[in-house]
Formats: C-alpha cells, sequence, structure tokens
C-alpha cells in the first residue's frame, strides 16, 4: 500500500511539472498556436489517462483494504460470539469492534473523497487545468495524507486495543451460567 501511495504521488508530481513545461512553452512570442495547442492537448490527455490509472489502482487498493477488514473483523466476531457464549464478560471487546468498525466508515469516505479529488482533476480540460491544477493536486496530496493517517489509526487500533482485549478474554474466568 505504501510502495502504491509513493508512485501515485510521483506520478502526480510528474503530470504537474510535464503540464507547468508545456503551459510555459505556450506563453512564448512566435511561436504558432495550432501546432502548440495540438501538443498541449496530447500532452493533457496523457496525463489525463495516468491519472485515470492511478483512480483504477487505489479504487482496487480500497476493495483489498475491505475484504481485509471484513475477513479480519468477522474473525474477531465470531470469536466474541463464542466467548460470550461461554460466560465470558465480551463488552469491552464490543465497543471496540464498534469504535473499529467506525473508524472504517471514516477510511470509506476519506478513500471516497480522495479519489473524488483525483476524478475531478482527471475531469478538466487543459484550459480549466491552467489555473485550476496545482491547488487541486495540492487537496488531493492532503486527502491521500488523511487516509494514510486512517489507515494507520485503524491498524494500530486492531494491533495495541483490539488483540489486547483478545488476550484479556483468553486470560479471564467465565462467569458461572
Amino acid at each position: 500500500m505504501r510502495r502504491s501511495c509513493i508512485i501515485a504521488g510521483a506520478l502526480v508530481i510528474a503530470m504537474a511539472l510535464m503540464t507547468t513545461a508545456a503551459w510555459a512553452q505556450e506563453e512564448q512570442p512566435g511561436q504558432e498556436e495550432g501546432p502548440l495547442q495540438q501538443r498541449l492537448e496530447q500532452r493533457w490527455e496523457m496525463i489525463r489517462q495516468r491519472i485515470e490509472l492511478v483512480i483504477t489502482r487505489f479504487e482496487n487498493n480500497e476493495e483489498r483494504h475491505a475484504r481485509a477488514y471484513e475477513k479480519v473483523k468477522g474473525k474477531v466476531e465470531a470469536f466474541l460470539e463464542e466467548m460470550s457464549a461461554k460466560g465470558y464478560d465480551v463488552s469491552k471487546l464490543s465497543q471496540d469492534l464498534a469504535t473499529w468498525d467506525g473508524m472504517f466508515e471514516e477510511f470509506s469516505r476519506d478513500y471516497a473523497a480522495f479519489v473524488d479529488k483525483l476524478e475531478e482533476i482527471a475531469g478538466l480540460t487543459p484550459e480549466q487545468a491552467k489555473g485550476r491544477l496545482m491547488s487541486l493536486i495540492k487537496e488531493a496530496r492532503g486527502l491521500l495524507r488523511t487516509v494514510r493517517q486512517d489507515v494507520l489509526d485503524i491498524r494500530l487500533f486492531y494491533q495495541q486495543t483490539i488483540r489486547a482485549d483478545i488476550q484479556e478474554l483468553r486470560n479471564q474466568v467465565p462467569e458461572a451460567a
């Protein structure tokens, strides 16, 4: 995940540099307007295709995250039911599981906002991109940072809280039924 995020960030930066160079060429006097405009449109189309590729990658990563989360959540819920049936006090694990579920929902919202921002960038025309591209890229980077932090929070919450709750349950003496 981290490597794909780094690659995506590098692609966004490369695209920004390519468009900046193309716009700088446009402002030079003495060049014909037709061929230059065609080159700008061709470059913008390449950039748009790269952004769409990045969007596809991120959507696949989101599906992978969701599958992994659902798999682990299913195992924890099964463990929770098993321990509850045996008479263990599972209230703390239930609360932490609900908190963890809320964290994943927040991740999903942030991830959708990030992908929407990338789609907004991909939907620009070359003329619209001149003024707005850099600000939209900055916004997308900020959203990506938020998504990465959400992923880290989810992972750490599982490792530090839910695993600790499970260990506590294993060390507990069941209540007399």
